[in-house]
């Protein structure tokens, strides 16, 4: 954004600054911009816990607007391969009804894309091999029924594109094979069209070590057929592709010859965090932090403490990925069970304004810095950790993944926190 440079004469500037500099109130205009360990008051220390990787199953893909396709492989998690599936519906409630009369000229499907991986400069040509093919098993209702990553579609012999294009930016336009004419040519209800057509499945040529994210929500990703009659040129009919339609995903992960190829193997043990701990995607890995040997001691001597401010602090290894996720999220579990964000979890936050402690990449330190204030404080309060687990925002639709130091490194996962203790003389 460019900065303007306004101008005053001295005088006009000198009467403007007097009565603002008598009335101005204090406000919180830049507070952010304050390490928030300087604005406390208190004691100043450390809680080391122990950690493990443990495998993300049973992940549910339906739903999402924002799907991935490609593959991708790294010495640290070997190989993934991400396949999309999405129906096609016709717009509206009334049906289709393109008569025998109609010629078609083209199809023409309309990608919206969000990102890629690896990430390239704006502008910057990238050569993708995609291939769409129909699925032979119609796209379930999630209505109804429960997406999984492990869950693989069928597909039928029918090819609607396999070929080379050239993305540059915002969005791909893939002229669709003959071979759709017949499938979209329908004269039939809306529902009728969604169990003949059934949809279709996106994904890359093997081994393009490429990932593609595609926008579902944007009313640009459509499929749009092109079309004549003997009394009428340059007609068009646009298919629905987007969030009015259902998608999903399917992740397949090989681990063969990697840090982590006991997982794949014994998805429900957890890989001992001493030294690394790794954050995949897509059905890959999360990370469990057991805060318990901390809680157990620091209550102990510190019965009355209050937290003022607490954060955890996530160093990346030297061996990670430069490409690093945009953030980190995490959840508490409760003692039945189920999984909640920590409660200082700000999910709105945007990363382009970010204060540093929600989760987001800090730069200058090489880590994850995350603000754990109350959550911490609940856990003092009831004394009972029952785990707290790490994983990668937007992991369904992004490839980007991290490898963390250990908890008994030079620089480990610590939190720092700032307490105060009440006087019981």
């Amino acid at each position: 954004m460019a900065l303007k440079k306004l101008f005053f004469p001295l005088g006009m500037l000198a009467m403007l600054l007097v009565p603002v500099a008598c009335t101005e109130e204090a406000t919180p205009l830049g507070i952010d911009l304050q390490d928030p360990f300087t604005l406390y008051d208190g004691t100043r220390d450390t809680a080391y816990v122990t950690a493990c990787t443990i495998y993300d199953d049973s992940m549910w893909t339906a739903g999402y607007d924002h799907c991935i396709f490609g593959d991708c492989s790294s010495e640290q998690f070997g190989k993934v391969q991400a396949v999309t599936y999405s129906q096609i519906a016709v717009a509206g409630s009334n049906g289709i009804n393109l008569s025998d009369e109609v010629v078609i000229d083209s199809v023409v499907m309309t990608l919206v894309v969000d990102t890629l991986y690896p990430s390239v400069p704006d502008s910057t040509p990238v050569r993708l091999h995609i291939v769409i093919n129909q699925l032979a098993e119609t796209l379930l209702d999630t209505a109804y029924h429960v997406n999984y990553a492990s869950q693989r579609l069928q597909e039928s012999n029918v090819c609607f594109f396999d070929d080379e294009v050239t993305f540059i930016a915002d969005s791909l336009n893939l002229r669709m094979h003959e071979s759709i004419y017949p499938v979209l040519k329908q004269s039939c209800s809306s529902a009728d069209f969604l169990q003949i057509v059934k949809g279709f499945s996106l994904r890359l040529a093997e081994n393009s070590n490429k990932m593609v994210t595609v926008d579902f929500s944007a009313s640009e990703t459509r499929l749009t057929l092109f079309y004549h009659t003997e009394n009428a040129d340059s007609l068009r009919y646009v298919f629905t592709i987007n969030s009015e339609t259902g998608h999903s995903m399917h992740f397949v992960h090989d681990y063969s010859g990697t840090p982590i190829e006991r997982i794949a193997s014994h998805p429900k043990d957890s890989l001992e965090g001493g030294n690394r701990l790794y954050l995949e995607p897509l059905g890959g890995t999360r990370v469990r932090l057991n805060m318990q040997p901390f809680l157990n001691s620091f209550r102990q001597q510190h019965p009355w403490a209050v937290i003022h401010h607490a954060e955890l602090l996530l160093p990346v290894a030297p061996e990670a990925d430069e490409q690093r996720p945009v953030r980190i999220l995490a959840n508490k579990r409760e003692d039945d069970g189920t999984m909640t964000m920590v409660t200082d979890a700000n999910v709105v936050s945007n990363p382009y304004t970010y204060t540093g402690f929600d989760g987001y990449y800090h730069k200058d330190g090489n880590y994850y810095r995350m603000r754990i204030t109350r959550h911490l404080q609940e856990l003092l309060r009831t004394g009972r950790d029952y785990g707290t687990e790490l994983y990668l925002d937007a992991r369904r639709s992004s490839a980007f993944r991290t490898v963390l130091n250990g908890t008994e490194t030079e620089n480990p996962v610590r939190v720092v926190f700032i307490y105060s203790e009440k006087d019981t003389d």
